[in-house]
């Protein structure tokens, strides 16, 4: 992960520096890390080894603002920092589920709930899925690299679906209570996504304003499906940013290991959820840069994720589409003003042709593995 400097990011670093300094994490240095954009991250340099023999380590640290928009207005409790030391010590007795990717989450080694600090397990040479796919699939198609694409993402659909099973599991059910402490999280995740889905039409209303009665059903149909209790624990944040692997061409790594990161988002919601962030990010990377990997990434995700019926299917797409719209408009440097309003439309369309279930369409285009042996 690349170095990356957030704005007060060297006054957080001194302290977190201080804080250590009387613990066996005692640092010799600390880099800002990419990555993070609620919580400052870093790279730290230890002064005594880990039992592993490992000298670096991974440092989150959390405010009640966000790290990368310190002047913002948004306010988001530190209670997220509580919830990721809860999952990720949880998330350490999930059996690891067979794949033909190594799929885990990194180690917790401290927290300190009076500072918000955390010292992770450092992953050498990671990088994104996003970045990876950036760096090493924008320049060429290589058909090639199917067969590895897929296993990558029919492993990322296994463990979702392992995990999404085994956290409803009676055993699971401290976990489950944890997460109630994320319930700001639920409303911000539902205001950034469908409140915004629908405000959207007024600043775009060229490209969305003969979806707006849609869209203002899909916002009520979001905001009941949080009032139901029926509610089940979510990564709440499962996109290509927060997945990792080392930054190898596949030629020399055919199948790499791949790392879960950032639960802070972690909370009780629905399972589409996870599922169609992951599709319009990867969906994403073929929509603006002709990545063809993502598409195959996605065959392989929503194939290792298995069965689903078509009621489940229609929502994963409807979060597709409100992703592409609410995100993709947003996404910094990835397109051209053209691009953009086209991205948009096709998340319009997704989201209608979902809400009136249009199986044919889905089918006929490149979801259509979303609808594959579904009933």
């Amino acid at each position: 992960m690349a170095s990356k400097s957030h704005p007060k990011s060297h006054q957080v670093a001194e302290q977190v520096q201080e804080e250590l300094s009387s613990t066996p994490y005692k640092l010799t240095s600390l880099q800002p890390l990419s990555g993070g954009l609620a919580n400052f991250i870093f790279k730290g340099r230890l002064t005594n080894p880990l039992p592993n023999s490992s000298y670096e380590v991974a440092i989150k640290h959390g405010e009640s603002f966000i790290a990368g928009m310190p002047d913002s207005d948004w306010v988001i409790p530190t209670t997220r920092c509580q919830v990721e030391e809860e999952c990720l010590k949880a998330v350490q007795s999930m059996p690891t589920p067979s794949a033909p990717c190594v799929t885990r989450t990194p180690k917790l080694y401290y927290y300190n709930s009076a500072t918000n600090t955390q010292v992770q397990e450092y992953l050498p040479d990671a990088i994104s899925l996003k970045d990876y796919a950036l760096k090493h699939f924008s320049s060429t198609r290589d058909a090639s690299r199917k067969p590895v694409c897929l296993d990558i993402g029919k492993s990322l659909g296994i463990w979702l679906r392992s995990f999404h099973d085994w956290a409803n599991q009676p055993e699971q059910s401290a976990l489950r209570e944890a997460l109630k402490k994320n319930a700001n999280l639920q409303e911000l995740r539902h205001m950034t996504n469908y409140q915004t889905l629908v405000s959207d039409v007024d600043t775009y209303p060229e490209i969305l304003s003969d979806a707006k009665d849609v869209f203002e059903q899909v916002e009520k149909m979001a905001a009941e499906e949080l009032k139901n209790g029926n509610l089940e624990v979510i990564h709440g944040d499962f996109w290509t940013g927060n997945t990792l692997l080392a930054d190898r061409p596949f030629e020399e790594s055919k199948h790499p290991n791949l790392y879960i990161v950032d639960w802070e988002m972690c909370q009780l919601n629905v399972h589409p959820l996870d599922l169609g962030q992951m599709t319009a990010e990867l969906y994403e990377l073929f929509l603006f840069k002709d990545i063809e990997e993502g598409k195959w990434i996605i065959e392989g995700f929503l194939s290792g994720y298995g069965d689903i019926d078509g009621k489940f299917a229609y929502r994963v797409a409807i979060q597709v589409g409100t992703h592409l719209i609410v995100w993709g408009s947003r996404a910094q440097g990835w397109g051209t003003k053209e691009q953009v309003a086209e991205v948009m439309a096709k998340g319009k369309e997704i989201i209608v042709k979902a809400w009136h279930k249009d199986r044919a369409w889905f089918e006929a285009g490149d979801l259509s593995c979303l609808f594959s042996r579904r009933s």
